[in-house]
């Protein structure tokens, strides 16, 4: 008696799609449990924190909408609401502009001297943000050397006040945030075929032409996403406005600190924590639509 093999299934292409995307979120697990970790469960806290009722650290009543109330009803807040939007786009827009331009340079350029450059824009990276911004506080200083080279070539009669000024924390910024913005810069740039840019200059356009008809509206979603970081990491920056800013200068990253250490009012101090990652998501999402927007334009 002949015995009868049925011949082995050949698995189809559905059944072994089906079973790959049957493993994936086993794969996703660990990223979601560290964004949980890291990211949600904290933020969450802190909304939460923002609407308690607080005596110095300690949770004393119920929900409140309390702390947004006397938040938005002090002209104060406002005050240094308006200092810190106007000191990060600052510091995004000359980021963003500079990075630029370095990054042009990195790419697109011949020169020797590119790694030099590259290396020069790392090299913040290797250090903390609290050694590079006293860095600028012994350089800004009354008798530091951005003074002295003032007064030796006659461009002020006495030292200039940098310590407490807008100037001196915008400065401090975009130094520890130009990198970012270099090397998304980057990116774009690298993107761009430049045999585009060739053609537009076989075809009589000039370097500047060609730059913004060609190159500009290609790298403009990168751009944007440059100032998007830039601004976003600049609004809740604190180190370079309680160094740099000499007590003068608040911000709503000093203000926090304020309210929690110094008058302990800790619900006012999520609040205001709260307001900061507001206004980080409503410019990021705006800027992140006009950046797709522009690519579906280009």
């Amino acid at each position: 008696m002949t015995a009868i093999v049925s011949p082995t299934p050949t698995p189809t292409p559905t059944s072994t799609s089906t079973r790959r995307r049957s493993g994936l979120p086993w794969l996703t697990l660990p990223a979601t449990v560290w964004v949980l970790a890291v990211f949600a469960i904290p933020t969450a806290m802190l909304l939460a924190s923002s609407v308690l009722t607080f005596d110095g650290a300690k949770v004393t009543g119920p929900l409140t909408t309390a702390n947004y109330t006397n938040l938005f009803g002090d002209n104060y807040f406002w005050s240094v609401l308006w200092d810190t939007v106007s000191i990060s786009v600052v510091v995004g827009a000359v980021c963003t502009a500079a990075g630029l331009l370095v990054a042009h340079f990195i790419v697109r350029s011949g020169s020797p001297f590119r790694t030099l450059v590259l290396l020069v824009v790392v090299s913040p990276l290797v250090s903390s943000v609290v050694v590079r911004t006293y860095g600028w506080l012994v350089l800004l200083q009354d008798d530091g050397l951005v003074n002295q080279i003032l007064l030796w070539t006659r461009l002020a009669d006495s030292p200039v006040a940098f310590i407490g000024s807008k100037f001196a924390v915008i400065v401090g910024l975009v130094h520890v945030l130009l990198p970012f913005a270099v090397f998304t810069a980057m990116a774009s740039v690298q993107s761009v075929d430049p045999v585009l840019e060739r053609a537009s200059r076989d075809l009589g356009a000039g370097p500047v032409t060609t730059f913004y008809r060609i190159t500009l509206p290609l790298i403009r979603p990168g751009l944007i996403a440059g100032f998007m970081l830039t601004f976003a990491i600049s609004l809740g920056a604190y180190a370079s406005a309680a160094i740099l800013g000499g007590g003068r200068v608040q911000t709503l990253a000093t203000l926090v600190r304020d309210r929690m250490v110094v008058s302990l009012e800790w619900g006012q101090a999520a609040a205001i924590a709260a307001v900061i990652l507001l206004i980080s998501a409503i410019t990021v999402s705006a800027l992140a639509w006009a950046g797709r927007r522009s690519s579906k334009g280009v």
